[in-house]
């Protein structure tokens, strides 16, 4: 694994304290029963030093911390940093600990104690599966893949039931943090995993051009829109459904074939929908 930049460190740990102080005041507030005690933000997933995909969902979910019961997953053996009992994310605003979340981050996928669950198994499904299909991965098997998220912090509940989520993604930090951590990757291209963070793109990059919906041939409820963002400089794929959950994100009815969506979600089919998006990219308009 390449090591990052001492510009690339640098503007990490600063990206990560703005999200640390951030997460401190959402503890003050109504939010802080949503968030899962002792975590620390998660800024990304992945090796950034190698040029990457970008996907991008909405936080980082209680699976990869919670066990069923609710009880934390792993003490200082797993892939994230966790806080001592009892000590405040404050103690956690130094050089050393920085550089500890930031290794962190950056080895995740290379890691024996990750939730794979969501993102997909080597040589497997969900996610993964699709970007096998697409010609990447996030396991070393393609072009590199890294992973990020609207809200780098980790929930209880599922993001899309809480209350307080439009709140956050109007103020500064909603609007404005995914953008700025964008700036730290060398990327290849932007995947947005959902119609809603497609939509919520849209809003907070006025330098991007999409290119009209299209359904995937055979597929007719996966529906890709493309596009390019002139501040990055890259594609966009903008999935208007999620590889990785079940029915892929579209619920358990069929499409206008009687196809069920839970046929679109296994491996083979995510896999035929990752190379038809990578061969309509290559095409361009």
């Amino acid at each position: 694994m390449r090591t990052l930049t001492s510009e690339q460190r640098e503007y990490a740990k600063k990206l990560l304290d703005e999200a640390i102080l951030y997460q401190i005041d959402l503890e003050k507030g109504q939010f802080r029963s949503e968030l899962i005690d002792r975590t620390t933000p998660v800024l990304w997933f992945g090796d950034i030093s190698e040029r990457s995909w970008l996907t991008i969902a909405t936080n980082p979910s209680a699976g990869q911390f919670l066990d069923r019961d609710g009880t934390l997953r792993y003490e200082t053996t797993g892939p994230f940093v966790l806080r001592e009992v009892d000590t405040p994310l404050t103690e956690y605003r130094t050089d050393q600990r920085f550089d500890q979340m930031i290794d962190s981050y950056n080895r995740y996928f290379k890691q024996p104690d990750i939730y794979k669950t969501w993102f997909g198994r080597e040589g497997g499904g969900k996610l993964e599966g699709f970007l096998n299909g697409f010609g990447a991965s996030f396991y070393g098997t393609g072009e590199a893949v890294i992973h990020t998220d609207f809200f780098p912090f980790p929930t209880k509940r599922y993001m899309g039931t809480i209350a307080q989520r439009h709140e956050l993604e109007e103020t500064v930090f909603g609007q404005t943090f995914l953008l700025r951590l964008i700036r730290l990757f060398r990327l290849r291209g932007i995947i947005l995993l959902g119609r809603e963070h497609t939509e919520r793109y849209r809003t907070i990059d006025p330098t991007a051009t999409w290119q009209a919906p299209e359904p995937v041939p055979g597929y007719p409820d996966a529906v890709v829109e493309l596009g390019y963002s002139e501040q990055f400089s890259v594609p966009i794929i903008g999935l208007h459904f999620k590889p990785s959950e079940q029915f892929i994100g579209l619920g358990n009815r069929p499409d206008c074939h009687g196809v069920s969506h839970g046929t679109y979600g296994s491996t083979a089919h995510l896999r035929n929908i990752g190379k038809y998006v990578r061969k309509r990219l290559e095409e361009g308009d």
